[in-house]
């Protein structure tokens, strides 16, 4: 976890205010209107049908996001788009429930709120008090960062699985050492399928998921890789190699799973 320390209450206030402050001046998404917050209504689905391109989504970005993906997925020339919110399975969410968790400026906790990620649209959304019908996300820049639910979520750049530097939140799984290991749990829409006979096997729209590692060397920016043998094992000097190649064999790794990667990492910053 993050260093923590205490800071003067009303410092904390103030600072708070002030991040809260640059998300509505920056706008453009970095603040849900009231009740929005990422969640499914039937009211803002029956505004998907329409094709309303002008239809009041608010400033929820991922709404329009979904909205479009939607649209662009399933819209077909003289079609209808009919979604149900019970036509839907799954979640964006990695957690629905608000969790209190840590905010930080440059590793330093400054503010604890509620909050839980949303994987669609690689955004953390926060909460005063969980029951408030206000929901706000957190701004995305580099010096902030938060921890909730045993996971810690740092806003920087990475190269993605198409070699292009981007910008998003990785969650760290091993570091203080010369190789940091992340993760990045994502979820996607998936169109359904009707069944045309009684033959086939159809399934329901649904968010489906996904985890990419990245991995920094000496402080790089971090890259994609595949949890495939090959792939890891490049990512290791020459010198390591052989060390790892063992690790793998003795402790029976499993390369495809995030514990058995944490594991490998770990064992390889003490070579």
């Amino acid at each position: 976890m993050m260093k923590m320390y205490d800071l003067n209450k009303s410092v904390v206030l103030t600072f708070a205010i002030s991040v809260f402050a640059l998300s509505y001046l920056s706008a453009q998404g970095n603040i849900h209107s009231p009740g929005e917050g990422g969640v499914f209504t039937q009211d803002r689905l029956a505004l998907m049908k329409t094709y309303a391109e002008e239809a009041d989504l608010g400033n929820n970005p991922w709404m329009m996001d979904l909205y479009s993906d939607m649209r662009t997925k399933m819209g077909r020339l003289g079609e209808e788009v009919n979604i149900d919110l019970a036509d839907i399975e799954g979640t964006i969410y990695l957690n629905e429930t608000f969790q209190l968790g840590g905010l930080y400026q440059n590793g330093v906790v400054f503010k604890r709120i509620y909050m839980r990620y949303n994987a669609y649209n690689d955004e953390v959304e926060l909460k005063i008090d969980p029951k408030s019908e206000n929901t706000y996300a957190m701004i995305k820049n580099k010096e902030y960062s938060c921890s909730f639910g045993g996971d810690d979520f740092v806003y920087t750049d990475y190269v993605n699985e198409d070699h292009e530097t981007v910008e998003g939140y990785l969650s760290p799984l091993v570091r203080g050492g010369e190789y940091v290991l992340y993760q990045k749990r994502v979820k996607t829409f998936k169109e359904g399928k009707a069944a045309k006979t009684s033959m086939e096997r159809g399934f329901p729209h649904r968010f489906l998921d996904d985890t990419e590692y990245y991995v920094s060397v000496n402080g790089s920016v971090p890259k994609f890789i595949k949890s495939k043998k090959s792939e890891v094992l490049s990512v290791f000097s020459e010198e390591d190699q052989k060390k790892v190649k063992q690790f793998i064999r003795d402790k029976q790794i499993d390369l495809g799973d995030s514990l058995g990667l944490t594991n490998l990492f770990a064992y390889a910053n003490t070579l």
